[in-house]
């Protein structure tokens, strides 16, 4: 038995020893009322005394059980402490901070390697169309499009801001977030690349794209890849 309990139990029993008292004595003075021998009188004296006893021991239990939950409640204090700060020291300021920093520098690689490739697309293929090399797919609006070793490049589909939308529209659906980038609907060719890496096949990939599932798998890859630090 705890010693909340204990003290809890001992109060019970305290106000219950009073209660069963108070009736002996109201019996007792009833008789002394109606006249009775003087022998209930000096037994009502005594019960008196037993009954003030009684009070005192009750007095001391409800001491006792503010002590044992005073000592409850400072317990269940440092329990609520001590879980909140191994929960929160995963989730502080500075583990976020690292986090975001890693993040920046990372849309940094990205927005760098993006803007290099739109810079090199558009003059690789002014080069390409002034030579009319058979490399050139389109070159009038909207598609401005060029094939290099198996690989289509294509002004404007690889762009940081698009990208990073995209990454952050998985994001967001896989932790329900709200206020994100809409839905872009098929596969990016960069997405291709990731799903590709991580096993699916392009079926697997479309079908996944559209039950719902595709940002989930993409985010798992994509931690994975960041763990092992390999290339895709």
């Amino acid at each position: 038995m705890t010693g909340l309990t204990a003290a809890q139990q001992e109060l019970v029993d305290a106000k219950a020893e009073i209660a069963e008292m108070q009736g002996l004595i109201d019996g007792l003075e009833e008789k002394v009322r109606d006249g009775e021998a003087a022998e209930e009188a000096q037994q009502l004296g005594e019960q008196y005394g037993l009954q003030r006893l009684a009070v005192l021991r009750r007095e001391a239990a409800e001491r006792k059980l503010e002590k044992a939950e005073a000592a409850e409640l400072s317990r269940r204090r440092g329990e609520a402490e001590k879980t909140a700060r191994v929960e929160l020291t995963e989730v502080s300021t500075g583990v976020i901070a690292e986090k975001y920093a890693a993040a920046m520098a990372a849309l940094d690689d990205l927005a760098d390697v993006c803007v290099r490739r739109e810079d090199a697309v558009r003059r690789h293929l002014a080069v390409f169309a002034d030579l009319d090399m058979p490399h050139v797919i389109a070159n009038a609006n909207p598609q401005h499009i060029f094939a290099l070793d198996g690989e289509r490049y294509e002004r404007g589909t690889h762009t940081a801001q698009h990208l990073v939308s995209r990454a952050t529209s998985h994001v967001f659906r896989v932790h329900g977030l709200r206020g994100g980038p809409s839905d872009f609907g098929g596969l990016h060719p960069v997405e291709e690349v990731i799903t590709a890496a991580s096993g699916m096949t392009t079926a697997e990939a479309k079908a996944a794209n559209a039950s719902g599932s595709l940002p989930a798998r993409l985010v798992a890859s994509a931690h994975v890849t960041a763990v092992n630090g390999e290339g895709l």
